[in-house]
């Protein structure tokens, strides 16, 4: 079970319990997806699914039909599994399918089954999403694991921190 505590319509402080995670980014960011994917299973977690494990179709999907729809089943099993949906967001290339992940995990949000959904890094090209009410946006992912999260996401651009607890 995941233990929260809504503090505001843009912020959710996580408290010390066990959640499956599903971590999404860009192949261009493959080693910051691991690096927050290793932070996330260090504090205790689990990933629902670790796309970056099998590497062996990046491009040409048409040309493996078979194939592609099977990553993309496995890929959105580990969002609509998952009790939280991190995404990394600081590719200077746009993405793709963490934008379908991102999306999935909002519509999860918004029906009320999915309570964290986390956006990692500098975001260098803007989507309208990032900015969505149930988006949390931290410069790294430690501040959503430890509960002390920078307030990003607001539209009036006012930050600052809250403790664990608050």
């Amino acid at each position: 079970m995941t233990c929260c505590v809504p503090l505001s319509p843009f912020l959710t402080v996580i408290r010390s319990a066990f959640m499956k995670v599903y971590v999404a980014g860009q192949l261009a960011e493959l080693e910051a997806v691991r690096a927050v994917q290793q932070q996330v299973v260090s504090a205790g977690h689990e990933l629902t699914h670790d796309w970056t494990r099998d590497l062996s179709l990046t491009q040409g999907y048409a040309d493996c039909p078979e194939r592609s729809a099977a990553i993309a089943g496995a890929d959105l099993d580990g969002v609509m599994t998952a009790d939280a949906v991190v995404v990394v967001a600081s590719s200077a290339v746009p993405g793709r399918g963490l934008f379908v992940e991102l999306g999935a995990a909002l519509a999860r949000a918004e029906l009320g089954q999915l309570d964290h959904v986390v956006v990692v890094g500098e975001i260098v090209h803007e989507s309208v999403f990032y900015l969505h009410p149930r988006v949390c946006r931290v410069a790294h992912v430690g501040e959503w694991l430890t509960g002390t999260t920078q307030l990003t996401g607001r539209p009036d651009g006012s930050g600052g921190t809250l403790p664990a607890g608050a």
